[in-house]
């Protein structure tokens, strides 16, 4: 009964590579790896971009604050911190946007399939905030 305690085993997975879209286009704009730390910590990096930018142009996070300042968006983690709350949700965390250098506090929902999330991104209270949908790459 071991499997009891991991906590893949009683709600969606959340590592893996997840497709993010445009908003407003519905574009697929880049590739997300979620990956769980040995403490149940869930942290998300940049794996691939989909840009309009001219070939072999970095991709740079020019409005990124700190050290991420001018990071290479591939390889740019902007998930950290998310722990699971019950056996569809996860909080705690947060989440940079690379278009406004901001980071904002996150939540993430599964949907019933589990291989579609919503990602929310606010600043005091979860339910003003800014959600988008990521789906599972399989």
């Amino acid at each position: 009964m071991t499997f009891l305690l991991l906590p893949s085993a009683w709600g969606g997975d959340l590592t893996g590579l997840w497709q993010e879209y445009d908003d407003d286009t519905g574009k697929l704009t880049a590739l997300i790896r979620i990956r769980m730390r040995p403490d149940n910590i869930y942290e998300g990096v940049v794996e691939k971009i989909f840009a309009a930018a001219a070939e072999n142009a970095p991709a740079l996070c020019t409005r990124c604050p700190g050290e991420r300042h001018n990071h290479p968006l591939v390889g740019l983690p902007i998930l950290s911190g998310m722990k699971r709350k019950d056996r569809m949700h996860f909080e705690g965390g947060e989440i940079l946007d690379p278009d406004d250098g901001k980071v904002y506090r996150c939540r993430i929902q599964f949907t019933d399939d589990n291989d579609t999330i919503q990602v929310t991104g606010y600043i005091n209270f979860s339910w003003i905030g800014q959600a988008e949908i990521w789906r599972r790459l399989k």
